[in-house]
């Protein structure tokens, strides 16, 4: 939609996003998957003020469109709009889901331009100005947008948490940490154990945890089909079948899930802190320093926003550092001696609230020792001559 210049003061754009009427027929209108587009003006200068400040018509059509009920919204900037200068646009989505299709990667992007675009007679390109990589660009906000962003009064939390990192920041290397086998209980498995003293507040092997393995919402979809259509022709690709079972489970029993992409997808990490393992009802001493929550405490039948890993609706500073969010940020919540075990709240790991009261069910009965982990569990119903998932 075009409302003339929402960054310009004009009387009728002021006027059209504060009518609650016009804001909720615009909602309403929409199906339950719909995307609204609207153009911003011309793109912000790292120098410009916040818009609360300056493009005030643009702040009051923003906030309008997160309260009328919008799950996800995003800026991109586009210099080919013939304006004199690079434009930018606000696309929001009705559904947070729908950012799996933001977000989708190259290759699909790619893939799906080649099925929807017809071919020209003249055999020259339909699009001039766009393609995957253009795409790719679009999905990361500006710098400018996100130094505005923080540049409000009420600076967001985000703003202080992730960009850059402070130099006074304890960072705990891997030869201060070790995995090893855990002695006490029938079906006990790995942990991960303190080498040395860890101080309180430190974090560990920062530098490793942004290459940790990332599955897209695309490939664990591909995963759980294939997994499906396996588990049916069961006689046929047993091998397959199995093959299958060992990537499924060691996603989802190392790693940890969210929906910050619009559908599930998987964080596992790339070194011995996968190897956590839970601390039940509050004894964990790595995560959050602001958790409170257990699996003891915790309603099985809701599951707060604090806890699950979600995104938010706007916010270019979590749109231009996802890899950091989901790959670093914990914490030691206390002092921790040498020799003792490291252990993580699980409750954050799960990710999908539809999964909420099974997982939280699960890892009650493993806190009082009636059920074991996934990971044990997978061993030795496989025998998988001592190929060695343990946790």
């Amino acid at each position: 939609m075009d409302a003339l210049d929402p960054d310009k003061f004009v009387a009728i754009v002021g006027s059209l996003y504060k009518d609650n009427h016009f804001v909720d027929s615009l909602f309403n209108g929409l199906s339950e998957e719909g995307v609204f587009v609207v153009q911003l003006g011309e793109s912000d200068s790292i120098d410009d003020p916040p818009a609360e400040m300056g493009a005030r018509d643009e702040a009051n059509m923003m906030e309008a469109l997160q309260h009328v009920g919008f799950e996800s919204m995003h800026i991109y900037d586009e210099g080919h709009s013939q304006f004199g200068a690079p434009w930018s646009y606000l696309v929001c989505f009705k559904d947070s889901k729908s950012r799996a299709s933001w977000y989708k990667t190259a290759a699909e992007i790619d893939i799906e331009l080649r099925k929807r675009m017809d071919r020209t007679k003249s055999g020259k390109p339909a699009l001039l100005y766009f393609d995957a990589p253009t795409m790719i660009r679009y999905q990361m906000p500006s710098k400018a947008d996100e130094t505005i962003y923080c540049r409000g009064e009420n600076k967001p939390w985000e703003c202080e948490d992730y960009r850059g990192i402070d130099p006074e920041f304890v960072n705990i290397p891997s030869s201060d940490l070790e995995a090893r086998k855990i002695t006490v209980g029938e079906f006990a498995g790995r942990g991960l154990f303190a080498a040395h003293d860890i101080p309180y507040d430190s974090s560990l092997v920062m530098n490793i945890g942004v290459k940790a393995f990332h599955i897209l919402p695309s490939t664990w979809s591909v995963i759980e089909d294939l997994h499906g259509w396996a588990d049916e022709n069961d006689g046929n690709f047993a091998s397959v079948k199995d093959e299958l079972s060992s990537v499924s489970t060691f996603t989802t029993g190392y790693g940890y899930m969210a929906t910050l992409l619009g559908k599930n997808h998987f964080t596992v990490d790339a070194w011995i802190t996968t190897f956590c393992n839970h601390g039940c009802n509050g004894t964990y001493n790595y995560g959050d320093n602001g958790d409170e929550f257990t699996e003891m405490n915790v309603d099985l039948d809701h599951a707060s926003d604090d806890v699950l890993n979600t995104a938010h609706v706007w916010s270019p500073v979590i749109e231009r550092h996802l890899r950091q969010v989901l790959g670093v940020g914990d914490t030691i919540t206390r002092d921790i001696k040498k020799g003792e075990e490291i252990l993580c709240n699980y409750l954050s790991f799960i990710g999908d609230p539809k999964d909420w009261k099974e997982e939280v069910t699960s890892l009650r009965g493993q806190c009082a020792g009636e059920t074991m982990g996934e990971i044990t569990q997978y061993e030795i119903e496989t025998d998988n001559d001592g190929i060695v998932l343990t946790n």
